[in-house]
């Protein structure tokens, strides 16, 4: 198999590797396609053309979690999973928000997640973590965002604790979303996975209906990214603590059972993306390994480990799973769920590509996100 060379001189320390790793072509860098009828753990592989390349594409903010790659008035809109994006609230506070990088503010400046432009009216929905669904006129000059039915949530008398993915549906102009815990918010993100939360939700906000919000599915395990097929017919859900990708039909609206498992994976699986290929592309935060594991098995292992910093279960989650290859995105079927292809990384390019949020396919090339990481990444199929 084929793998990039490295270029360039070492860095006298961490901190200036890291700000090096990008100038060069990063080693350890694979691409693995696996049979279409193979499981994820026995999928064969063989070696990509010419090898890979992996390019940067710094950005103004830090951790960017994904693009979207689509005009906004006249310019290319990214989501920056970060609190200065879009203007999350009123002027005066943002104002007080504006080039904040401390993540102890998040809850007060707001944390952008998902992203999706309805190319028929230019409208960018914003689901941010802690101010909910929010929507950026392409007619508002200041480019800040307003909330999106806040009638319904008064009425309901609470607001959202963890709205995460979000999809537009291009003919219907209807917008789902998610909200991956009622319980708990994005910086208790461990606590929702090892308690095994099940309070998630798949919701759905039509515009033409008077500004409704409507509960489709709940009982859900952190449900995170989500993709409308080709055809709108259905959508494709992350549930991120099982690791399933679930099927949520909703044309012909007879057809039962209106939701279904297409895959399960041994990754904690973030965003997915349509493939022009064929297929969808999931990113994937981490395996799921045996500290995951134990602690949900063993209640009282998962209460010690939620009295930990969370940034030290990090990095032993992470220790844990450095050994052999790290599996940042896999593509799979959209009818059956196999596994069509995989990227890998290994060796020192696994401190870069942490925590993976998203990929998008465009061109020839995947344009990968992280949370753990000030830039996006380029990477030539």
């Amino acid at each position: 198999m084929k793998t990039a060379t490295q270029r360039g001189e070492d860095g006298r320390g961490r901190r200036s590797r890291r700000r090096r790793a990008w100038r060069r072509r990063p080693p350890g860098v694979t691409r693995d396609v696996a049979a279409a009828a193979g499981a994820c753990a026995e999928a064969p592989e063989r070696a990509s053309k010419g090898g890979a390349k992996v390019r940067p594409r710094p950005v103004a903010e830090t951790t960017p979690e994904a693009a979207e790659l689509a005009a906004f008035g006249q310019r290319t809109t990214m989501k920056e999973n970060q609190r200065r994006v879009v203007g999350m609230r009123r002027e005066n506070e943002l104002d007080r928000c504006r080039g904040s990088q401390d993540p102890g503010r998040e809850h007060e400046c707001g944390r952008p997640l998902g992203l999706k432009l309805n190319h028929h009216t230019g409208e960018l929905y914003v689901a941010d973590a802690y101010h909910g669904l929010r929507v950026v006129s392409p007619d508002n000059d200041d480019k800040v965002s307003r909330p999106v039915a806040p009638q319904w949530w008064r009425g309901t008398g609470r607001t959202f604790s963890f709205a995460n993915g979000v999809e537009v549906d291009p003919d219907t102009g209807a917008v789902y979303f998610t909200e991956t815990s009622t319980r708990s918010q994005r910086r208790e993100f461990l606590r929702i996975v090892i308690s095994g939360d099940t309070t998630g939700r798949l919701l759905r906000y039509d515009p033409k209906s008077g500004g409704e919000v409507e509960v489709l599915v709940d009982g859900l395990a952190f449900p995170n990214g989500l993709a409308m097929s080709r055809d709108g017919t259905h959508l494709l859900l992350a549930v991120t603590t099982t690791g399933r990708i679930l099927r949520y039909w909703l044309r012909p609206a007879a057809k039962a059972p209106a939701i279904e498992e297409v895959a399960r994976l041994p990754w904690f699986p973030d965003n997915i993306r349509m493939s022009p290929r064929g297929g969808f592309w999931v990113g994937l935060h981490a395996k799921r390994g045996k500290l995951a594991e134990w602690c949900i098995s063993y209640p009282w292992l998962g209460r010690l480990v939620l009295s930990l910093p969370t940034r030290h279960v990090q990095r032993a989650s992470w220790l844990l799973n450095r050994l052999g290859r790290q599996v940042i995105a896999v593509r799979l079927s959209e009818e059956d769920g196999k596994v069509m292809e995989m990227v890998s990384v290994h060796g020192d390019l696994q401190k870069t590509f942490r925590s993976v949020s998203e990929v998008e396919e465009r061109n020839g090339s995947l344009w990968i996100g992280s949370v753990m990481s000030p830039f996006l990444g380029v990477y030539k199929l």
